[in-house]
Order: structure tokens, then C-alpha cells, then sequence
């Protein structure tokens, strides 16, 4: 084991997962590309804490205790709760916390569903919860939405991007209780679809869920969501999509969509970024992260899916124009219209495609006429 820097915790880690192409899973685990998620998960922790009580903080997949610790360490929270069923890496944790000198941190080495229904009652309930599995979140999102205190921050992890991309339609539909479409805004759908399944289990919990902050990076979706003590409105619906000409609508029932199109759901269909929030992790991120949260701040509120440049440069059979060009151009004709985190040269807008293809034809026309 060595010791590294990640943000201002001091952490142990296994060297082999430095150089390793994929880090192993023994004798622990740790992914050294996955550094920007945790950096965003602590200023999730910063954001939180803004506005509740900055109190207990369950880590029930902790590994070598990366996440627990670096809130314990930066994020100012009391108590501090890290279990993994691992040993062995509950042992690097425990190292890790005396590397810190940090002395609010309790460790278990349960399974995670026993861990966090231990944390289910009121007065153990965690302010902040966070599920970090391999896989699917699915099996957990249960006893997770139980453990987290109304108003409290629920943050999950999935990283089967096989079954929520559209390759295995059958089993998404039996774990996450909806079906994917393969589009350039895939990763989008399959954020919706996490936070459907969220929602649905909430809602036959009596409890309700609202998105902070989502995102898409490298081989993991994630969600932040809130949750709430009583049940929110019904934010469950579909996506449809013509593959033929590239329209695309929501809907709240899946017969409101034309046959003609392709459909995915039932998932989320309502916004993704709480835009307070996330200019709360604004206010506490580095300059590394602020040009990525302020596009999601830009595109809170927005609506679902996203055309990319290259979409629509191949319907009208020209070169893309650049997006500091487009999103003026679609405002000027009165349209709303942003970047979008899910996609380098993707933008949200409430135009059509018939819409989008004249103006960035347009615009095309424009930048030739210089």
C-alpha cells in the first residue's frame, strides 16, 4: 500500500491500481480515474450541507473508504460511517482515518442492505447516503431511500452501461422497470431510467425524490436526489424518438406516442439538475469544475434529450458549425437553448428538428457568406 493525496485526504491505496490498466478487486479496490467523481461527490457533500444539517453521512459500498473519509476530512460532517463487507479494506480504512487524524469515524464490514437497514429507523437515519456498487444500484435503492432522512441527499452509482444503453432490453426492464433506446442521447436515458426506478420504489415507500445533480463520465451514471417526506408529483413518463427523421417528445402515457416512433421508459422526464444546488457546488468548486456545473446549471429546467451537432450536420449535409454559434442563433429565433453536460457537442433546446436543421443551415449559410 502507498499513500496519496486525493484533494486534501491523505488515503492509502494499493500500488498495483496506479499503473494497472483495470485496478483489481483484491485484496481491495481502487480506481484512481474515478477521482473526478469523488471530487464532485465532496462538493455534493459542500452543497448539502449549505442548506441542511451537515450531520451523518452513511458510506455503505466503502472500499478503502475514499468517499467517507474525504468527508469527514472536507466536507465538515459529523459522524461519519464507513462499512464495507470487504475486512481488508475495511482495515486500509481504518488507516486511512488515523493517516487524517480524524476521530469521528465508525466502521462496520456488513452487507450493504443489512448495513443501511440498521440506519432505517428515525434518529439513525443518515443525512447523507451514499451507494457506490458494482453493477446495478437497483437491489439497494430500497433500504438506501429508508436510510436517508427526509431532506436528506441520496447519492447512488450504476455501472452496468450495457443494460442501460440498450443491449440487454429485457433485463433493464426487470431491474430498472423500463426500457432503453439507443440514441446519441443514450446516457441520458439511462439517468432517466435510474431515477424512474428511484422514484417509483419512493413513491411505494410514501417518500418522494427530486434530482440535485446527475452525471455521465468514463464507465458510471450517478445520481444525487433528495428525499422528501411525503410523496412528489408524478414526474413518470416515456421518450420517443423517430429514427427516420429524428423528431423527438415526451409523455406522461406511453399512448400519447406515435407508433411510428421508437419509445423508452417509463422513466424520469422531468429536470435533472436542481439549479440552487448546483450553484452551490459552484460557489465551493475549483476552477477545474466550473466550466462542467455551470453547464449544468445552464441546462436545469431544460428539456429532455439533447441533438448533437454532428446529428444534425449529417441531416442537412454539412460540417457542424461551433456551439458558441448555434445556441446564440436558436435564442435569436426565440427559442430556448443550452449546452449540455451529457455531450461535448450536444445543446437542449425546445425547437423542433425541422426547426434546428433551417437555423443551423442558417448558420452555416452565414459563417460561408464571411
Amino acid at each position: 500500500m502507498i499513500n496519496i493525496t486525493e484533494g486534501k485526504t491523505q488515503i492509502l491505496v494499493p500500488e498495483s491500481s496506479l499503473h494497472d490498466v483495470v485496478p483489481s478487486k483484491y485484496p481491495v479496490f481502487f480506481n484512481p480515474k474515478a477521482k473526478r467523481t469523488r471530487d464532485i461527490a465532496v462538493l455534493a457533500c459542500k452543497a448539502h450541507a449549505q442548506y441542511e444539517k451537515s450531520g451523518v453521512y452513511l458510506d455503505a459500498m466503502a472500499g478503502v473508504g475514499v468517499r467517507g473519509i474525504r468527508a469527514a476530512v472536507e466536507s465538515g460532517y459529523d459522524t461519519i460511517y464507513v462499512n464495507d463487507s470487504n475486512s481488508q479494506a475495511i482495515q486500509v480504512a481504518q488507516r486511512c482515518a488515523a493517516l487524517n487524524d480524524i476521530s469521528n469515524v465508525q466502521f462496520s464490514t456488513q452487507e450493504a442492505c443489512r448495513f443501511l437497514a440498521e440506519h432505517s429507523s428515525r434518529g439513525v437515519r443518515g443525512d447523507i447516503v451514499d451507494v457506490d456498487p458494482f453493477g446495478s444500484p437497483a437491489p439497494y435503492m430500497d433500504c438506501a431511500i429508508r436510510a436517508t432522512k427526509y431532506n436528506g441527499m441520496l447519492a447512488m452509482t450504476a455501472t452496468d452501461l450495457q443494460v442501460l444503453g440498450g443491449l440487454h432490453n429485457e433485463a433493464c426492464q426487470r431491474i430498472y422497470g423500463g426500457i432503453p433506446l439507443k440514441t446519441v442521447y443514450g446516457a441520458e436515458i439511462a439517468i432517466r431510467l435510474i431515477l424512474g426506478c428511484l422514484a417509483q420504489i419512493a413513491g411505494r415507500l410514501g417518500v418522494g425524490v427530486s434530482p440535485l445533480y446527475v452525471e455521465s463520465h468514463m464507465h458510471y451514471y450517478r445520481v444525487y436526489v433528495k428525499v422528501h417526506s411525503t410523496s412528489t408529483p408524478n414526474s413518470i413518463g416515456y421518450l420517443a424518438q423517430c429514427m427516420s427523421c429524428g423528431s423527438r417528445n415526451d409523455s406522461k402515457h406511453h399512448g400519447d406516442c406515435s407508433a411510428t416512433k421508437s419509445k423508452a421508459g417509463p422513466l424520469w422526464i422531468d429536470k435533472l439538475f436542481d439549479s440552487e444546488f448546483v450553484g452551490a457546488m459552484i460557489e465551493h468548486s475549483s476552477d477545474m469544475y466550473k466550466e462542467h456545473l455551470q453547464i449544468c446549471y445552464d441546462e436545469a429546467g431544460m428539456p429532455p434529450t439533447f441533438y448533437t451537432s454532428d446529428e444534425i450536420a449529417s441531416k442537412i449535409k454539412s460540417g457542424p458549425p461551433p456551439l458558441k454559434t448555434m445556441i446564440p442563433a436558436l435564442r435569436d429565433a426565440g427559442f430556448v437553448a443550452s449546452r449540455t453536460s451529457f455531450s461535448p457537442t450536444g445543446f437542449r433546446t425546445n425547437a423542433s428538428i425541422t426547426d434546428v436543421c433551417d437555423i443551423m443551415s442558417d448558420v452555416k449559410r452565414a459563417c460561408f457568406a464571411f
